[in-house]
């Protein structure tokens, strides 16, 4: 497993802070980012009630950031959650491909709470499988 990770969405309010939390209860070394992130009032409110009920974690003090302020070459694996976002990452920024892991993680924003816990369901099992590797 690499010791550094950032996992990447679109406006990192969702999946990629979901990813980070259960990354670093794992102890991984893990932030997050989005492609098109802007500042605002942090985590979509399903994905910090839907992360509580099934870990106890909380996403209390996260702040989206874009992917743009970031040093890419300073992380081992770079996580996109879904293919679009893995082509904006290749199109748009410096990233090593030897580095790139895309995983296809459906995107919960503005739907239910039902559909934030499926997507943490399937980042769960996908770093298991990262772990692995």
């Amino acid at each position: 497993m690499a010791s550094r990770v950032l996992f990447v969405c679109t406006g990192n309010t969702c999946r990629s802070p979901l990813a980070e939390a259960l990354a670093q209860e794992r102890g991984l070394a893990a932030e997050s980012a989005g492609v098109a992130a802007q500042r605002g009032d942090g985590a979509a409110p399903y994905a910090a009630r839907a992360l509580r009920q099934a870990r106890g974690l909380d996403l209390d003090d996260h702040a989206p950031r874009n992917v743009a302020a970031l040093d890419l070459s300073a992380f081992d694996r770079i996580v996109a959650m879904d293919p679009s976002v893995a082509q904006r990452l290749r199109a748009e920024h410096d990233v090593d491909p030897d580095a790139l892991v895309t995983w296809t993680i459906p995107d919960p924003y503005g739907g239910a709470l039902a559909d934030y816990r499926y997507s943490l369901e399937q980042i769960d099992a996908a770093l298991d499988r990262l772990r692995s590797d």
